[in-house]
């Protein structure tokens, strides 16, 4: 799948799903069960197999404290895994921060581009206007993960969120970016009671018109909430929090239990319509 055929399924009627492949040691979830290529590639096709509509292939974990990852050893996780999933036609979405990762996992045949940095990077914004591929633009309160959690003193956090977003997807597309997603980043530098405030005010985010896609998959605050230590037993509770995002808006939800996810969006489809 090329951009223009994932834009196009994004302006259809419904959800995308988004599955995740880590390619790295270090992840919260699922760290080093997929870090070699056969394991990732398989993986990658097991998820389309339970119905992603794209794959998003990663090499640097972004989890808070996480510690960075050269580029040529991201390079190296990623390029592989983008190039044979996309040959397979698959439509492959690149998780990086890096401008020189997004460039080539584009040329290897990825056609979305998914910046957890909000597409800060002057560079990055160049790399998606000149390969008119779209790009997600996620909300982090700093360019580094490693910190982000001491960067939780919102005036609003929703208010804050909103603005950021907007003036960076304005700023994408009058640089020539084709289109622009937004993902509030939920988990990122952000405390359990702005998480649910941006869930339930997820509307305010929707407004500005541009497609809006949620991840919380597996993730901390939903253990805060619910008692559940595994990252792995946190499914249900990620079930409810992509439901909710989905009925305010959201029309793609990344996540990394696929075959889970498409049958609530199935059924959420029957119910809702």
């Amino acid at each position: 799948m090329n951009s223009d055929q994932f834009l196009g399924a994004l302006a259809a009627d419904g959800v995308l799903l988004m599955g995740v492949v880590n390619v790295t040691p270090d992840s919260f979830s699922d760290g080093g069960r997929h870090f070699d290529h056969d394991s990732a590639v398989a993986h990658g096709l097991r998820l389309v197999e339970e119905g992603a509509d794209i794959v998003d292939v990663g090499g640097e974990s972004t989890r808070p404290g996480a510690e960075p990852v050269g580029l040529d050893e991201e390079l190296r996780r990623v390029l592989p895994v983008v190039r044979v999933l996309a040959s397979a036609g698959i439509a492959v979405s690149i998780d990086t921060r890096h401008a020189v990762v997004a460039e080539a996992a584009v040329a290897a045949g990825a056609c979305l581009v998914n910046d957890v940095s909000g597409l800060r990077d002057p560079a990055m914004r160049e790399v998606a206007a000149r390969h008119r591929v779209p790009a997600v633009a996620m909300h982090m309160p700093v360019d580094d993960p490693a910190t982000m959690q001491q960067h939780t003193d919102y005036t609003d956090v929703v208010d804050d969120v909103v603005a950021f977003l907007r003036d960076h997807a304005a700023m994408a597309l009058a640089e020539g970016v084709p289109a622009v997603i937004l993902d509030p980043g939920l988990g990122f530098g952000k405390t359990v009671e702005q998480n649910v405030a941006l869930v339930r005010r997820l509307d305010e985010l929707v407004s500005l018109g541009y497609p809006v896609m949620v991840g919380v998959s597996r993730k901390r605050f939903i253990g805060v909430l619910t008692g559940v230590e595994r990252p792995e037993d946190r499914v249900a509770g990620t079930l409810a929090v992509h439901l909710a995002g989905v009925q305010h808006g959201a029309r793609l939800v990344r996540a990394h239990d696929v075959a889970a996810h498409r049958q609530a969006l199935a059924m959420w489809h029957h119910v809702a319509r």
